[in-house]
């Protein structure tokens, strides 16, 4: 088999082509393929607060010393006793916005032993969520106020008596994560 000249310049001629457009080609492909290395500067933001002086995220509250004056008690955690505790959250150099909640573990109060958000005793909580926006009071305070009812049923006795001579106390958690959207 022959082939014409012409068809033998038609394949120089491809070939003379596809050599450059493989070139181009591979250089094309390789610009997306190549690494460089170096160093730049970065640094991240501060995420830090504390909860009454301590950088803890779980604490411990002694509600004896939290009692507010009462016709019971000003010293001891009894039957009709009530307290308010202060919480105060310090997100002095804070440099993001952070969402935070606060679950307060009433597993082992006693059972007419509750918490509240508020001072007439309307609403009974077990957690607070709230967020610090960055570039707002870095100090808040939250107060959660707790009454222990005084009830002379049966129940209520027996439960009481479970505590005498106790150092009640309430446990407390903290979760912090970096608040996404709605500010800074």
């Amino acid at each position: 088999m022959k082939i014409s000249n012409r068809k033998k310049i038609m394949i120089i001629i491809l070939i003379l082509l596809l050599i450059p457009i493989s070139f181009l080609a591979y250089k094309t492909l390789a610009g997306y393929k190549k690494e460089s290395s170096g160093e730049a500067p970065a640094s991240a933001a501060v995420f830090i607060i504390k909860i009454n002086d301590s950088t803890a995220v779980s604490q411990t509250i002694t509600l004896s010393d939290t009692i507010t004056p009462n016709s019971y008690t000003t010293d001891l955690v009894v039957p009709g006793a009530e307290g308010i505790i202060e919480l105060e959250l310090d997100f002095t150099g804070t440099e993001v916005s952070t969402d935070y909640i606060i679950d307060l573990n009433t597993s082992n109060l006693p059972n007419n032993l509750k918490l509240y958000s508020d001072s007439s005793y309307q609403n009974e909580i077990n957690q607070i969520s709230d967020s610090f926006i960055y570039g707002s009071t870095a100090v808040v305070t939250k107060n959660i106020y707790w009454q222990w009812e005084y009830k002379t049923d049966d129940t209520s006795n027996e439960n009481d008596n479970l505590f005498m001579d106790t150092e009640i106390v309430l446990p407390i958690d903290i979760t912090l994560s970096q608040k996404i959207g709605g500010g800074n």
